[in-house]
Formats: C-alpha cells, structure tokens, sequence
C-alpha cells in the first residue's frame, strides 16, 4: 500500500515527493538532461533523478486518479497520461503548427547526425526559416512575433524546449528541442499536420496559378 511504504522514506523526501508530483502534474513532462542558465550547460535534472528513485511510490500514487507515468531510460523522458478527457489541453492552431515544425526538425536532426545529444539546439530564425521552406504557414496570415512568444512561452512551461538565452518578446531566442517532444505529438498527428498543410500549400498554389495566368492573358484562362 501507498501510505505503508510512503511513511518509509526520509521525511525530506516525504517533503520534497508533494513538490515533485506537482510539479510533474503541472509540467506533464520531466526530462532528464536541462539547460542551466547559470552554469551555461546541459547538465541532470535533480527531478527527473528524483522521480526515478522512488518511480514505483510515484506510480501508486497517481493511479489512483487515472494518472499514468511512463519512463523512457533512454531518451531521458518522463510523461504522464490520464485515462479522462477533460485533463487534456488543447493548443491552438498557432501553437500546433509550431510542436509540428519542431518535432519536423528534431527528426530531421536525429536522421542526420548533425547533432549527437539527445536534445536539439535552434534559434527563433532557424525556426522560421523552416517554416517557410516548408510552407508551414497559417492559412491566410503571418504567424507574428507575439504569437510565437507565447507558443515558445507555454512549450518551454511544459518541459518542451529549455531556452539558452535571448528574449522571446524580441525574437532571437535560442534554445533546446527536448526529447519529451517525441510524446508532446504522437505519430498518427504528425501524418495528419502533414497532410492538412500539403492541402493547403497545393490549394494555394493553384489560386497562384490560376491568378498568373489571369494576369498574363489580360483576364482570360486561355489565348483564342
């Protein structure tokens, strides 16, 4: 029983479990390697390591409000699932389309090799830049700085990313995709996402095409 083996550990520990589980609530993500401003690298999550030795206790305790932790040893990910619906977040548009490019690069990063720790170093302008050479765009608007401050905000409060330095307000930020992004989107979405922009920028193309040669003819789809 929970309350049995709970009493057994060190009341520090017993202290420090109530802020760990919340925390783990609050985040839904726990990796194991983070960026430390102060020390200017990657260095062990003193949570994650926490969470790890007492993993069983944890998992006894959230199962009772169908909370589910799972534990990737090697990623490095912890990440909760919940049976209800109703403890799911939902992201807006702007926000989906920005995990989508991220998870994109984070692939396309690991495919290659180019970069060999577990997390992925970008910048605000690499991102955009992606974005555009895939044609990630909102559908009849610009994705604004604003906007993506508060995506990049609320991915890096979820354990997403881990910024390295630069402000988010002004555009120049650097930072970490984490390996926790491989849970944040599962694969049946990304097949989804890339199917719904594939439709779009093919959609776009042709309102393109067929406005080319409109301007071209003097207004007709074809010379008599």
């Amino acid at each position: 029983m929970f309350e049995e083996e709970f009493i057994k550990i060190p009341v520090s520990d017993q202290r420090e479990f109530s802020h760990v589980v919340n925390t783990l609530l609050l985040k839904g993500f726990i990796v194991r390697d983070v960026f430390d401003a102060r020390e200017k690298m990657m260095r062990t999550n003193p949570t994650y390591r926490f969470i790890e030795r007492y993993f069983s206790l944890i998992e006894d305790y959230l199962k009772f409000s169908g909370w589910h932790i799972e534990k990737d040893v090697v990623s490095g990910v912890i990440c909760l699932t919940n049976d209800y619906e109703d403890n799911r977040l939902r992201l807006d548009r702007e926000t989906s389309l920005l995990l989508f490019t991220l998870r994109l690069i984070f692939e396309d990063e690991k495919k290659e090799g180019a970069q060999t720790n577990d997390s992925v170093y970008i910048t605000t302008p690499g991102l955009i830049k992606i974005m555009f050479e895939h044609g990630i765009t909102m559908p009849g608007r610009k994705l604004s700085g604003r906007q993506l401050a508060k995506s990049l905000r609320f991915l890096a409060n979820h354990n997403i990313i881990s910024k390295v330095s630069g402000s988010y307000d002004e555009g120049n930020v650097s930072f970490y995709i984490l390996p926790s992004i491989i849970y944040a989107l599962d694969n049946n979405k990304i097949v989804a996402m890339s199917e719904a922009i594939d439709k779009i920028n093919n959609e776009a193309n042709n309102v393109n095409l067929l406005n080319d040669n409109l301007n071209s003819d003097g207004g007709k789809l074809w010379k008599q």
